[in-house]
């Protein structure tokens, strides 16, 4: 999911909206440096989260794939039952 409708953006967005209308009611050099950090740490969340969701993509893909080419071909049953039948197992003494 890309653009506007991302989670990560909108919760970007939203802390930055956040300090904004704080910024609007009070006015000051404080409020002016919280608005920085503020833009700087949300930049970097929602850019850090795209970036390290992308790298865990292409990694769990390659994972999954030297498994499968790794991975030995499943036995074959040793009974194959019809629709409707049940199996009954032995003992063995």
């Amino acid at each position: 999911m890309s653009g506007f409708l991302d989670p990560k953006f909108a919760i970007a967005y939203t802390i930055i909206l956040g300090f904004a209308a704080a910024y609007i009611w009070n006015p000051s050099e404080t409020m002016n440096g919280a608005l920085i950090a503020a833009f700087a740490g949300a930049w970097g969340y929602y850019l850090g989260s795209s970036n390290s969701s992308n790298q865990v993509r292409e990694q769990v893909g390659k994972a999954l794939d030297i498994a499968a080419a790794n991975s030995p071909a499943p036995p074959s049953p040793d009974v194959i039952l019809e629709p409707g039948e049940t199996a009954q197992a032995k003992e063995e003494k």
